[in-house]
């Protein structure tokens, strides 16, 4: 179950009706004051999943781990030492003793196994429960019953509705992805459902019996998982201050995620309470553990960050106050900037970018950043992969990143953004093709754009995405002939509209939550909580869930679906001749990126849910005084990178008079 509307709007109504108690918190300057881009939706590390609420979130809590401001490398946080097993499937967490909430109680192991079950609780609605599904039995308690559900009902419906006869092939395959049977029987034990997969069953009353065994199976998992995960299974506090978690299987990031704001323990002690459950994060109840507490948050004006008194570290925080504005207008933005008054603003308009980037303070570097348009696939023609690849060779990104951004930004052919170590993107033929794009929209029915209704593209409320989408809309015109209207949202109205999946393109982007291919790529499997495009690919799933367990890939190979079989097979051959435990993990990390680099294929060069639009170049204006804001990372070998991830925790920024 995703949040809906109503359950997202009641916080800022609630808020709206409380901003004016906090008037007076401003009267004095902040330390440091930014522009966050907009209101945050929520403040609950379970249910956010923006940019503008991650960053007061990692302000306001704190993980097991912390990402070291000057190398966004793991770091400890809560936790003050770990240890990983050998194959890396189990870590256990010691927790400092002088960790405490916001109301003087200490932070618990206890803390953590809560909030990493209620984000995944089905009923909780948490968009990025599946950031944690590599945990044993977060998947099962997360997804488990809704699946038994899909087995009981639409999926048995459909084999019964097959009649007695013979199965033609093409429609068995059909059935399976329209019902996304791989993921929902995915690990099955039985051997009828397995045999299924791959071709249609001679035995139908037999494969029935299959399919309500497999239905039953998935409910007690679910219901075992509800039991036990956060309690024995998983994520176990053993005392107060030491946490295990149990990993399905290695994850080489997973310190990377313990410091993301989904697995940020939450305060029993206040969300127990009877009537906190969906307003806690309010400013006369939020209760938190973080480096900085909410002192006010006003709709429209400001979040005020006041240094926690609480906090472990607090003498190692140097901003006593910051503020953060939620501007989405970027001229008031840079404006506000240049008389002063906020020393930071991530973006500015782009057709000051000539003016603006001979400045002295101007910063940019490339990012791990991919811009691009979700197709809504549930609605005709765009349920089509045809007309969607038509559309994709229709869009000239070259002149977008030319004449609209201009700072060197990138025309992304695949979504994966560059830089990872080791991992090569698929080749595609998304270039602007606009014979090819007329040619694949005539075999879909629509020749020179007849017949072919008006779709829009939804964009959120900034400047540059309009620029963007009126160019596209031109020359989707003027290459396929049909008519494409922008309009735009503010923030919390198209994250709403999006979730509903009432529009046709719409504008995205995605920030690396850790550097590996995943965090672009888990995005799109079937019901991902961040998909919302309706898509669905049983072989693209299929891969995603071996890259996540690419032990069990090597036991269980299959080749099915795959570009490039043969790398695939090569890799797997290397890894089991290899001369010792360190080689055959080296091998399998190479073939998981393989694995990525298959689905990443399926993505962008036959399906295309999404439309790769470029490659961010981070950008933005910030005082030359500034410290603690790093635009390059040093790594351990002493070279400097670029701050891909744009992460700027606000622990470390400061200015000197704030001293």
């Amino acid at each position: 179950m995703r949040p809906g509307l109503g359950l997202l709007a009641l916080p800022l109504l609630a808020l709206l009706g409380i901003g004016l108690t906090f008037r007076a918190s401003f009267q004095d300057p902040a330390d440091f004051t930014f522009v966050n881009g907009t209101e945050p939706t929520t403040l609950d590390p379970g249910l956010m999943t923006g940019e503008p609420e991650g960053r007061i979130a990692s302000a306001l809590f704190e993980g097991l781990t912390i990402r070291d401001p000057a190398t966004l490398r793991p770091a400890p946080g809560v936790a003050e030492r770990w240890e990983i097993s050998p194959d890396g499937t189990r870590y256990v967490f010691h927790l400092r003793r002088d960790a405490r909430w916001t109301d003087g109680l200490p932070v618990t192991a206890h803390d953590f196994a809560y909030a990493w079950r209620r984000l995944q609780l089905p009923e909780h609605g948490g968009e990025y429960a599946y950031i944690l599904h590599g945990v044993r039995g977060a998947e099962a308690l997360n997804r488990d019953e809704a699946r038994a559900e899909a087995i009981r009902g639409p999926i048995r419906r459909a084999v019964e509705d097959l009649g007695n006869g013979s199965i033609d092939p093409k429609t068995w395959q059909k059935l399976i992805a329209e019902h996304d049977l791989v993921t929902t029987v995915r690990g099955t034990p039985d051997p009828v459902l397995r045999a299924g997969l791959d071709s249609p069953p001679d035995d139908r009353a037999n494969f029935l019996a299959a399919l309500s065994a497999e239905a039953d199976r998935r409910s007690a998992r679910a219901l075992h998982a509800r039991d036990h995960y956060g309690v024995d299974l998983g994520v176990v506090a053993t005392d107060d201050y030491t946490l295990v978690v149990e990993l399905v299987a290695a994850i080489p990031y997973f310190l990377e995620l313990t410091a993301f704001y989904p697995a940020y323990p939450l305060p029993r002690q206040l969300l127990e309470v009877p009537g906190n459950e969906r307003d806690w994060f309010l400013p006369e109840k939020i209760v938190s553990n973080g480096p900085f507490e909410l002192g006010a948050w006003r709709i429209g004006d400001r979040i005020r960050l006041r240094r926690s008194d609480t906090y472990w570290n607090r003498e190692s925080i140097p901003s006593s106050t910051i503020d953060a504005l939620p501007l989405e207008n970027v001229t008031t933005a840079l404006n506000l900037y240049l008389s002063g008054e906020v020393d930071w603003i991530p973006r500015y308009p782009t057709d000051l970018v000539d003016a603006l980037s001979e400045r002295s303070d101007h910063y940019a570097h490339a990012g791990f950043i991919t811009y691009y348009y979700r197709i809504n696939t549930r609605r005709p023609p765009l349920n089509d992969a045809r007309v969607r690849k038509a559309l994709a060779l229709a869009i000239d990104r070259e002149t977008i990143v030319r004449e609209v951004l201009r700072l060197g930004e990138v025309p992304a052919l695949h979504l994966v953004p560059p830089g990872i170590p080791g991992y090569a993107p698929p080749p595609t033929a998304l270039g602007l093709d606009p014979e090819r794009a007329r040619a694949l929209l005539a075999e879909a029915g629509f020749p020179d754009g007849r017949g072919f209704p008006e779709i829009g593209i939804l964009y959120n409320t900034l400047e540059s995405h309009k620029k963007i989408a009126e160019l596209i809309a031109d020359q989707l015109a003027r290459h396929l002939g049909i008519t494409i209207k922008p309009y735009n949202q503010e923030w919390q109205s198209y994250l709403a509209t999006m979730r509903a999946g009432e529009y046709d393109l719409g504008r995205a982007g995605w920030i690396g939550d850790y550097l590996d291919p995943n965090t672009f790529l888990d995005l799109w499997v079937t019901n991902g909580g961040n998909n919302q495009t309706g898509w669905s690919h049983p072989v693209y799933d299929r891969l995603i869930a071996a890259a996540g367990n690419v032990d069990g890939y090597a036991r269980e190979p299959f080749m099915d679906g795959l570009a490039e079989p043969g790398k695939a097979m090569a890799l797997l051959a290397a890894a089991n001749e290899a001369p010792d435990t360190a080689g055959r993990r080296e091998t399998l990390a190479a073939l998981r990126l393989q694995l990525l680099r298959e689905a990443e294929r399926i993505l962008v060069e036959e399906e295309l849910p999404i439309l790769p639009i470029y490659f961010y170049v981070v950008n933005g204006l910030v005082r030359p005084e500034v410290e603690g804001f790093y635009t390059e990372l040093v790594q351990p070998d002493g070279r400097s990178l670029p701050n891909l991830q744009n992460l700027h925790p606000l622990r470390s920024i400061h200015l000197p008079a704030s001293e």
